[in-house]
């Protein structure tokens, strides 16, 4: 399963595409053509898929039964710094929201663009955060942390020790960063 984010494609829709050899499908919902999200599952997996929720185009859900376990993968691509609270509100409360539909027994997995530094170290959130993040913390990232504290959940890519440079996921002339 793969999340994906800035489709650029306007509408929704879902089709069958090739990556290197393989075959997934898409599904899309995308607003004017500049921002969009999708979720792509291997074909061997679609069989398994029990429900496929567009909630907006910054929101995408597709709910699997893999064996006994219940699965519901959200991609998520939350507004950037400097866009409107408002924004980021609707963002958050639409994750909050299909987060909160799930069952006791169920595994939710929040894939995507966050749009938030959570920072090289826990400080605070050890249950949330692994301590091997970068850089530092930002406001957005605060509410990436918060969610997961809210829900039991981690920011994966923070727990695994990497080297500096396998840390950084953005980097443009001067600029690094790590994305949660």
């Amino acid at each position: 399963v793969c999340a994906v984010q800035e489709t650029r494609w306007k509408g929704e829709g879902g089709r069958f595409v090739g990556v290197k050899g393989r075959r997934y499908k898409l599904w899309w919902k995308g607003d004017d053509g500049t921002g969009g999200v999708g979720l792509m599952v291997k074909e061997e997996l679609t069989d398994k898929i029990l429900e496929v929720r567009r909630k907006s185009d910054r929101v995408m859900v597709v709910v699997m039964l893999i064996e006994k376990l219940m699965v519901r993968v959200i991609s998520g691509y939350a507004p950037q710094q400097g866009r409107t609270e408002e924004e980021k509100d609707q963002f958050y409360d639409e994750v909050f929201e299909e987060i909160g539909q799930a069952g006791p027994d169920e595994f939710v997995m929040l894939l995507g663009d966050l749009n938030g530094h959570v920072g090289a170290k826990a400080e605070g959130y050890e249950g949330v955060h692994g301590g091997f993040g970068y850089g530092q913390r930002n406001e957005e990232g605060c509410r990436v942390l918060e969610l997961g504290d809210i829900y039991g959940m981690v920011v994966g890519n923070t727990l695994f020790k990497r080297a500096p440079t396998r840390l950084i996921t953005y980097r443009s002339g001067e600029s690094m960063s790590m994305i949660d």
